[in-house]
């Protein structure tokens, strides 16, 4: 016993450095925030015990996070077992440790090794997800209440492990820059300059609403998916949960699984080669381009065949749906046309 204490316990503190650093880039392969709590003989076999569950959660929340549930079921997918979590994990973090006598409480943070992930994947049938979104703004709204009114709902998305999400989210603070944008407290005011003007104080171009209201038996909440670039707006549905973290929860997870069923879909789709003219103004706008186009779901690779300081010509392989891949980019800030001369062009949206 006290063996396989001092392990995992050497294993804890010499993965305390590797993970601070990679956890503040919002990599898709990090679980943030899991809550342990164990009790037993004493606090340090609590300890063990309670990072040990919270390994094996933290692992089953990556692998719903990077499947879909239709194939999990299909597949009988059973959950991560005690023994193959900690095999796939390369980093853990613990914060708010609590101990007493027999019980200890903590929150840990959980890095996992890519090619591990893969391999357990593939060895159970699932196909891995792994391409992120651009990040979104999140704005909680409760219904009949005052946009900066604190409340459960806004406390919820606050204290949320969002950014490693497949589509990573943060969530809106009042501070001073926001405040001189939107000045009534009314969510009316939320239109769709203001909504413009407050993506560049957090230098993002897309922003999910999320208005819920409290009912009897817990809350409901509308989703709004803007893309305020291209002011494009989805509506992406409703979500119901007993609590206001719960339904925060499935927020989350539906705007993941829209997403992923669009990564699957690009998959399932036959190979079309496209050449395109990508044009842009500044070597940044042109490395922001490159990320956009590598974290394509739609596109499943892009071969660089020349390059300037103004344009580029390039090879798309994507899975032949163009109005899709045109959505995808179009919410992304990118624009696909045609051109009498040039053929199919790729620019920023809005580029000239």
């Amino acid at each position: 016993m006290f063996l396989r204490i001092l392990t995992a316990l050497l294993f804890v503190f010499s993965s305390v450095l590797a993970l601070s650093v990679n956890a503040q880039a919002a990599d898709p392969f990090t679980v943030s925030g899991v809550h342990v709590d164990a009790t037993a003989e004493n606090a340090l076999v609590a300890q063990t015990e309670a990072i040990a569950r919270g390994q094996v959660t933290a692992a089953n929340i990556l692998v719903e996070r990077m499947s879909l549930a239709s194939e999990r079921r299909a597949k009988g997918f059973a959950g991560v077992s005690a023994e193959d979590g900690p095999r796939m994990i390369r980093a853990l973090e613990i914060s708010n440790e609590k101990r007493s006598a027999n019980r200890y409480l903590g929150d840990i943070s959980v890095a996992f090794n890519r090619s591990a992930v893969e391999q357990y994947m593939r060895a159970k049938g699932l196909r891995i997800i792994a391409t992120q979104s651009r990040k979104r703004l999140v704005i909680p709204i409760v219904q009949g209440q005052d946009l900066w009114e604190q409340n459960l709902w806004s406390d919820a998305w606050q204290q949320a492990n969002i950014e490693h999400a497949l589509t990573p989210m943060q969530t809106i603070t009042p501070n001073i820059d926001v405040l001189r944008i939107i000045q009534n407290p009314n969510s009316s005011a939320l239109n769709m300059q203001k909504l413009k003007d407050i993506g560049r104080v957090y230098g993002l171009q897309q922003i999910l609403i999320v208005n819920a209201t409290g009912e009897g038996t817990g809350y409901s909440a509308t989703i709004q998916d803007i893309a305020i670039d291209t002011e494009t707006n989805r509506y992406l549905g409703r979500v119901r949960g007993l609590t206001a973290a719960e339904t925060m929860t499935k927020v989350v997870q539906k705007v993941e699984d829209e997403w992923k069923v669009s990564a699957v879909t690009a998959v399932n789709a036959e190979t079309v080669i496209l050449p395109v003219s990508v044009l842009y103004r500044t070597h940044t706008e042109w490395v922001g381009l490159k990320d956009i186009i590598n974290g394509s779901a739609q596109i499943r690779s892009a071969q660089l065949e020349a390059v300037s300081k103004s344009g580029a010509l390039m090879s798309l392989h994507y899975g032949g749906d163009i109005e899709r891949l045109r959505n995808e980019l179009a919410f992304k800030g990118v624009s696909l046309r045609e051109d009498d001369q040039l053929g199919m062009v790729l620019t920023r949206t809005g580029y000239r």
